[in-house]
């Protein structure tokens, strides 16, 4: 029973670390409305957590969320269009849902499957 145990507790281990990053995703936000949302995305190697901010003059447009491979443009601001003068502000981040997104806690499926095995080894 204790060899159960213990080779459960690596496997939720190991599914709890070897998670990826998680980034939240929303195409088209105005204020703190999102008009364009899916799951969140895993972010694969090399990527990052982004949120961008679209400007006109000083006035801001709409935010964009999501998972980045373009990290040489984080923490940057790129004039795109200069008849309309917009401008891109990427920040960029790399912790779950960093980018906007609730709070997470990646040691939650960790955290319940330890439990649930606690309670069933003090069941027995």
């Amino acid at each position: 029973m204790n060899k159960f145990l213990l080779v459960g507790f690596f496997a939720l281990l190991f599914c709890a670390v070897a998670q990826g990053l998680v980034c939240k995703v929303c195409k088209f936000k105005v204020g703190s409305l999102c008009f364009s949302s899916d799951d969140p995305c895993k972010a694969e190697e090399n990527q990052l957590c982004e949120t961008t901010k679209v400007y006109t003059g000083r006035l801001m447009l709409f935010t964009r969320h999501g998972c980045t491979k373009h990290t040489a443009l984080c923490n940057m601001t790129e004039q795109r269009d200069d008849v309309f003068d917009m401008n891109y502000n990427r920040t960029c981040c790399n912790h779950d849902l960093c980018n906007g997104g609730i709070g997470s806690n990646p040691s939650l499926p960790l955290l319940a499957g330890l439990s649930l095995a606690m309670g069933m080894w003090l069941a027995h």
